[in-house]
């Protein structure tokens, strides 16, 4: 399937440093947008290397068969996970920090995405809009039961992730794949624009500006900037042309 790839990041209104990284080749079919965690130093380099990394180890490997994708995502994002923890050991000043990771993978009629952390992977379709990965935040494990609330520090926020690259020693990320339909058209974003701008509002641009697709990550991220900009902003888009 041919897939046609637009992409861009921004700083937004408050932020005096852009944290993410953003990556995309279109005729490999790679996409890669990753979102440095606010709050520690470091943020702005955790989310290179997760992009970096991701993307040499797909240009140096051999051809990659379908069936050997997932396991190649997981295998990727865990030596970059280790890769973060050794920078950090080595340069204590940029110790414990970590980044968020949404990757797009378009391989014969399948999009893979590997996820970790509260980027997201959206699906538009026929003027539907999906979320396609889960956050990896508190609220959102204490409402499946997968943490309970026993164990939480007092004062923890319900946004805080749970999950992130560079945070621990086992990085679990999760792995989905989606049949490709001429005409769908995947969001990957980080948290800058879902949290400016609501699900519905974004469903409608794309949907009312899907014939203009190279127009649509400026027209995306003046959307944030407009809500507040109050966190970096970066947005890509894969739209499935057809065989």
């Amino acid at each position: 399937m041919l897939v046609t790839m637009v992409g861009a990041t921004d700083i937004g209104r408050k932020r005096k440093t852009n944290q993410d990284s953003i990556y995309f080749d279109e005729p490999q079919g790679l996409g890669i947008v990753a979102d440095g965690i606010g709050g520690r130093k470091g943020g702005e380099i955790a989310s290179s290397i997760a992009v970096n990394g991701l993307r040499k180890a797909f240009l140096n490997s051999d051809r990659i068969r379908h069936e050997e994708v997932n396991s190649f995502l997981v295998t990727a994002v865990d030596r970059i996970n280790q890769e973060i923890i050794d920078r950090g050991n080595d340069e204590t000043e940029i110790a414990g920090m970590g980044t968020t990771m949404n990757c797009v993978m378009f391989v014969g009629d399948k999009c893979h995405i590997a996820h970790i952390g509260d980027s997201r992977t959206y699906l538009w379709y026929d003027k539907h809009f999906f979320q396609l990965t889960l956050d990896h935040n508190v609220a959102n494990f204490v409402e499946r039961g997968w943490l309970p609330k026993a164990t939480l520090p007092e004062g923890a926020k319900d946004s805080a992730l749970v999950r992130a690259i560079g945070l621990t020693q086992r990085c679990e990320v999760d792995i989905q794949e989606m049949k490709l339909r001429k005409g769908q058209i995947f969001l990957t974003c980080s948290d800058g624009l879902t949290g400016m701008v609501e699900d519905r509002q974004i469903a409608k641009l794309i949907t009312d500006h899907a014939h203009e697709f190279e127009k649509l990550p400026k027209i995306l991220i003046d959307a944030a900037n407009r809500g507040g900009g109050k966190d970096n902003i970066t947005v890509l888009l894969s739209q499935v042309k057809g065989a």
